[in-house]
């Protein structure tokens, strides 16, 4: 079997009421099948719900902010989170393939407010993500924040919070962990110490890494995380998740061919499911 565990039931420009409904779930698991996918886990953002915005208010609120998130972030945090888990636990509960996740932004120094927003619902696994450095969005444009930033030390202080994401407790998989990519910027120095550091940390925490086939539709043309980084979870025993971070719902499974290729080609046989926040090995098809 296979499983996409990084998908969301709506895209980010939407601005309208969200479609959390099992008519939309339905959708996706038809949209599944049609490209060999057997599970699907729905993880949307946090910055959809209510329940979030005290966590990340302070991202468009007083000095240092960027236009460009508040912007983006002004029109969000207006679902309710309860919507949304109990049409995930209704899908599950007629028998569908559907587990029951949500993508959470690392915010440091709100990591038990974030703690208390999980604890009440039925999660199977939580994504957890690095998008912000203070409150700059790293992911979305390159013309913010970008052009005055020295990419060394944004790689340093991406991965940096990356590794305190891992050792937070808060999340049992780290979502496409080298997004830092994402408009092709590259360090002058050799990336190779911060994976280390990353790979070291995730190691430690117990949790998973996703592999994810979201950078071959985009610019980077690349799965995250890179080559080099796949190489070192593999040689760990790091448990992987396979991703499409489907918006639609036809890019669910998109690409997975060369997700697989990658993986045979660094050795792993199998992939990571999950029920209620424990993991299940599953042989890679």
């Amino acid at each position: 079997m296979l499983a996409d565990y990084h998908m969301h039931l709506i895209h980010d420009g939407h601005e309208g009421k969200c479609p959390y409904t099992l008519e939309r779930i339905e959708e996706y698991l038809r949209a599944a099948e049609a490209n060999g996918i057997d599970e699907i886990g729905i993880t949307d953002h946090c910055d959809r719900f209510r329940e979030f915005r005290p966590v990340m208010e302070h991202l468009i609120t007083g000095p240092g902010t960027y236009e460009a998130v508040t912007k983006w972030l002004s029109k969000r945090f207006s679902e309710p989170l309860d919507e949304y888990v109990e049409a995930l636990v209704q899908a599950k509960q007629r028998g569908w393939p559907v587990k029951a996740g949500l993508e959470v932004d690392y915010m440091p120094g709100m990591e038990d407010a974030i703690r208390e927003i999980l604890a009440v619902y039925p999660w199977d696994y939580v994504l957890g993500s690095v998008h912000f450095i203070g409150k700059w969005g790293i992911d979305i444009s390159p013309d913010s924040g970008w052009p005055e930033r020295d990419v060394d030390q944004v790689y340093e202080e991406y991965f940096d919070l990356l590794v305190r994401a891992a050792g937070s407790g808060l999340y049992d998989v780290l979502a496409h962990p080298d997004l830092v990519k994402k408009f092709g910027h590259r360090p002058r120095r050799s990336p190779t110490p911060l994976y280390e550091k990353l790979v070291d940390a995730v190691a430690q925490a117990g949790i998973a890494i996703e592999l994810s086939t979201a950078g071959i539709r985009r610019g980077e043309k690349e799965l995250y995380p890179a080559p080099e980084v796949m190489e070192m979870c593999a040689a760990e025993g790091i448990p992987i998740t396979l991703a499409s971070d489907a918006h639609y719902p036809e890019h669910i499974g998109a690409d997975f061919n060369r997700a697989l290729d990658e993986c045979e080609r660094v050795g792993y046989t199998h992939f990571t499911r999950f029920e209620e926040r424990t993991r299940v090995p599953e042989p890679l098809s």
